[in-house]
């Protein structure tokens, strides 16, 4: 239930907002000192060494007071880096970043003198997988042959800087790709296409999907296709062994990961060894694993749970939570427990406040009849937050070894949420709660340690996994 109230924070912290105003950098490096050290759980732990904190903290206030306003966000984290906390970050506010493009550094969008009526008379007689109408969600694009090279003009543009037939990317036939970015800026990339039907960009985050001519996959097909490509899939590696790869635990995802379970259920209870991958999995929600936990775990989870520093702005927010939430049944419990919250937290104002009615929380987990004999967890130094909480409660499980490398480190203060702090340029993330292992049990900067560490000269980790299994 915690876990869920966790991820309404985060999204209902977003739409709050505070006394705004244009700032100096100045008056903008005071209001972020003031919040984070009203707000921030882990303050006391880390500035235990005063002197050094107030004369790092002076030096910066006295720099912001001639840097302008170009500089002063690389000032600003200048300050939250000191806190080496990967719940802590600045972000420039939307109305900041979206600005005219003429007022960029930007290209000239080519254009393409493409009539669309015959366009789309040539191909559907064409033979070539890149020629077509591709569509990304937020772009409908032609690809069309010229030369050497393909070029995809703009049809549909939820993007208003861009026109119809302006030149979106160009690829390749050496797999090289020129993309054009939503303010026109340029990219250089690699492209691949799949079975004709999916055209992926390699580092940008950006996929396309064929329209006409009609892709020989089906629905289903492109969707198993696309899973994959994101980091999320099953594969049968060997007749003992099955590995399953989730990239990511953001929210979004949650109801992908559960539905990718469920299709391959039989796979996971009848293998003798399961990998479960989360190499480069930054976190999000715990709630993404929740349905992996019976085919892994061997007995239930213990933990000694959380703390939330009780202040104005998580009032706020869960207050704000319960206004904006309907009356309906499958709401009721979670209301009625944040409203406990809140009356705990108001009369705490300023305290670390234990939300359990009990020091060691026990999470009871149902062990699936059928399940893997072994499992291994393969993780590294970009798995973090939620990512570094499964391994945290995995590792208590009989059957589990965690191979790779030491993670990101960053578990001690989560629950993180954006929020304005006085200054209309910027807002802020910050966690709400510190974990009660501390001070004795710390994560933060240090990761969850593997059982194997896997070094440099390992190059295929999954195999390594499946011998280390298998023989």
């Amino acid at each position: 239930m915690k876990h869920i109230i966790i991820t309404i924070l985060i999204l209902g912290t977003t739409l709050l907002s505070f006394s705004q105003k244009k700032c100096n950098c100045e008056e903008a490096l005071n209001q972020l000192i003031e919040r984070v050290e009203s707000d921030y759980p882990g303050m006391k732990e880390k500035t235990t060494q005063k002197l050094i904190y107030e004369n790092f903290k002076t030096g910066l206030q006295n720099q912001s007071k001639d840097v302008k306003e170009s500089g002063c966000f690389e000032l600003l984290k200048t300050y939250l880096a000191y806190f080496k906390d990967g719940h802590i970050a600045l972000q420039k506010n939307n109305d900041e970043e979206a600005a005219p493009i003429e007022e960029k550094d930007t290209k000239v969008a080519e254009k393409l003198d493409v009539n669309l009526k015959s366009y789309k008379k040539h191909i559907l007689t064409t033979t070539d997988d890149l020629e077509g109408i591709w569509n990304s969600g937020e772009y409908k694009v032609g690809i069309i042959k010229k030369h050497d090279e393909y070029k995809a003009f703009i049809i549909e543009s939820a993007n208003k800087a861009w026109k119809t037939n302006d030149v979106k990317f160009c690829l390749m036939k050496d797999g090289k790709a020129n993309y054009f970015m939503g303010d026109h800026s340029a990219r250089e990339d690699e492209y691949e296409l799949y079975e004709g039907a999916i055209l992926s960009f390699k580092n940008i985050n950006s996929v396309f999907i064929k329209e006409l001519p009609k892709p020989k996959l089906t629905e289903n097909e492109i969707q198993s296709k696309l899973d994959e490509i994101d980091g999320f899939y099953v594969k049968k590696l060997t007749e003992k062994t099955v590995l399953i790869c989730m990239s990511s635990f953001e929210q979004g995802y949650v109801e992908r990961i559960e539905r990718l379970i469920d299709a391959n259920i039989q796979l996971i209870e009848n293998c003798e060894n399961l990998i479960v991958d989360v190499r480069d999995n930054s976190g999000g929600t715990d709630n993404a694993y929740q349905k992996l936990l019976p085919y892994i775990c061997t007995n239930n989870m213990r933990s000694l749970g959380t703390e939330w520093l009780a202040t104005p702005t998580v009032i706020k927010t869960l207050q704000y939570w319960i206004d904006i939430t309907p009356d309906e049944e499958k709401y009721l419990a979670d209301k009625k427990m944040v409203t406990r919250w809140i009356k705990l937290f108001k009369a705490n104002v300023g305290k670390f406040v234990n939300t359990d009615s009990t020091d060691v929380v026990i999470t009871e987990v149902e062990i699936a009849k059928k399940s893997p004999e072994q499992v291994v967890i393969l993780a590294n130094k970009s798995s973090g937050s939620s990512a570094e909480s499964f391994l945290f409660h995995m590792k208590q499980s009989k059957k589990v070894k965690v191979l790779g490398t030491p993670t990101y480190g960053a578990l001690d203060y989560a629950s993180a949420y954006y929020f304005e702090f006085g200054c209309d340029s910027y807002k802020l993330l910050l966690p709400a709660w510190r974990a009660r292992r501390l001070p004795d049990y710390p994560i933060d900067n240090i990761g969850v340690q593997p059982d194997i560490y896997l070094d440099k000269s390992v190059k295929d980790w999954i195999q390594f996994a499946v011998d280390y299994l298998e023989n």
